[in-house]
Parts: structure tokens; C-alpha cells; sequence
């Protein structure tokens, strides 16, 4: 058993890692960007105020950005810690994975696992699992001289996922995942309450973080796309977003 105090100070470690890198995404946001979202799509569920666009936009545009990060910053570095620390009776060699597509390898006494690791089973980490057939192919032809069973994995962080039969490759998800690396069928929930030890601490100094965000793009919105009598200018809205012309520049504070 992996022990608890290794993990939450692993966990602890990788957290501090990624809210620096959302302080840092959020201080970077502009307005410009916000509005490359769906301006349609705002407008379908009825909002009128400019306060509610702010946070709906910078909600879209965090939920994805938190993603990417959640997953090369936490899921990718959490996957190889644990691996390197399970113990095992056949003795393992963890290394960072050597082949482009692959972000850690298992070589056993029978067996060699490539691991791809993903952050969750939604449609844009399918779409990008796709390429890496290839890539597994090309290992797999290279490694046969190990004269060892070689298992090309997807692993993903949280969700389900199973791969067809007539896959090449084996997909983990979840549960089934972390159990692969550490041999413990409960190591998912003991990731969840790790992280739950050290989230509350950052909690304060993002929100703090996340008003200023919004104020600063709230008052960038009012001067460019509210009318005098504070209704928001949808039609501006959407030809900054779509129109064949190209757009006059926002004006935005941090950029005079």
C-alpha cells in the first residue's frame, strides 16, 4: 500500500502547481478571447446582463483551460508517482515514457506497458486517442526484440471507458486505472481525499483571483459593448465574433 503521507504530500505538491498555472491563466485572459465563444449560444439561454455573460463566458473558457491543465500538470505526474511507489511482487521498472504518444512506461518480468494518460473519456480526448494507433504500432514493432507481451494503454484519469475487441490498444478509466498502477482497488478514493485536504487553501485566493478577472473584464465589456442605457449591443457582440470584416481592436485597459 502506497503510503498516505507520501500521497498527500505528493498531491499537495501538484495542486500548488496548478493553481499557480490558473492565477497565471486568469491574469491573461482578455476579453477579445472570451468572445471568440459561441455568441449564440449565450444568447439562447436569455442573458441579459452584462455581469451573467462575463460569468458564463469565463466559466467556458476556465472549465476547458482547467482540463488541459488537470491533466498534463496533475493526472500525467500522479499516474508515474504512483506507478514508481506501488509495490508489486513482480518488481516493476517506471520509467517516463520513451516514445512520442506514450507519457510512462511499465516493464515487468513478462510484460512491457506503454501508457498514454488522458484526464477524462470526453470526446476531445477521443478524437486525440486516434493518432496514437500509429504511434502504438511503431513501438510495438520496435520492442518485439524484448521477446516480452507488449500492452499499448490509454489511461484516463476519471470516468469509464473500455476499449472495443478489435482494438489494438487496452483503455483503463477511473477505478480501473489507478488500480493498474498502485494494485490498490480503493486508490481512486484515496487521490479524492488527498486533494480534498489541500483544495480549501487555495479556495480564498482564487476566488479573490477570479473578481478581479471578472471586474476587469466586466468593465472592458461595458465600454465596448453596452449602450448608454446599460443594455448589452448583442449585434455588436456577434459581429465582433462573425462578421466578414475584420473587427476594430477592444479597447482594453492593460493594452493603452
Amino acid at each position: 500500500m502506497i503510503n498516505q503521507i507520501a500521497l498527500d504530500n505528493e498531491v499537495k505538491r501538484l495542486l500548488d502547481i496548478l493553481y499557480e498555472k490558473r492565477f497565471e491563466k486568469l491574469n491573461e485572459i482578455k476579453l477579445s478571447r472570451l468572445l471568440k465563444k459561441n455568441p449564440y449560444l449565450f444568447r439562447s439561454v436569455g442573458i441579459i446582463n452584462c455581469s451573467d455573460l462575463i460569468d458564463a463566458q469565463l466559466d467556458a473558457f476556465l472549465s476547458s483551460s482547467d482540463e488541459t491543465i488537470f491533466g498534463n500538470d496533475f493526472f500525467e505526474p500522479l499516474a508515474l508517482w504512483t506507478a514508481t511507489n506501488a509495490e508489486f511482487q513482480d518488481p516493476r521498472i517506471v520509467t517516463v515514457g520513451s516514445a512520442s504518444g506514450t507519457d510512462l512506461s511499465i516493464e515487468t518480468s513478462d510484460s512491457y506497458l506503454a501508457i498514454a494518460v488522458k484526464s477524462g473519456t470526453n470526446i476531445f480526448n477521443s478524437q486525440s486517442t486516434k493518432g496514437q494507433s500509429t504511434e502504438f504500432l511503431e513501438l510495438q514493432s520496435r520492442l518485439r526484440k524484448l521477446k516480452k507481451e507488449i500492452r499499448t494503454i490509454i489511461g484516463y484519469g476519471y470516468g469509464r471507458n473500455k476499449a472495443s475487441k478489435k482494438s489494438t490498444k487496452e483503455k483503463y478509466a477511473g477505478q480501473a486505472f489507478w488500480y493498474l498502477l498502485s494494485g490498490e482497488e480503493d486508490f481512486y478514493l484515496r487521490i479524492s481525499d488527498s486533494i480534498g485536504k489541500s483544495a480549501i487553501e487555495h479556495r480564498q485566493e482564487y476566488l479573490e483571483s477570479y473578481n478581479k478577472t471578472k471586474n476587469r473584464l466586466l468593465k472592458h465589456l461595458m465600454v465596448n459593448f453596452v449602450e448608454d442605457n446599460g443594455e448589452l449591443n448583442w449585434h455588436k457582440i456577434v459581429e465582433y465574433n462573425s462578421s466578414i470584416e475584420k473587427p476594430e481592436k477592444i479597447k482594453e485597459s492593460n493594452e493603452e
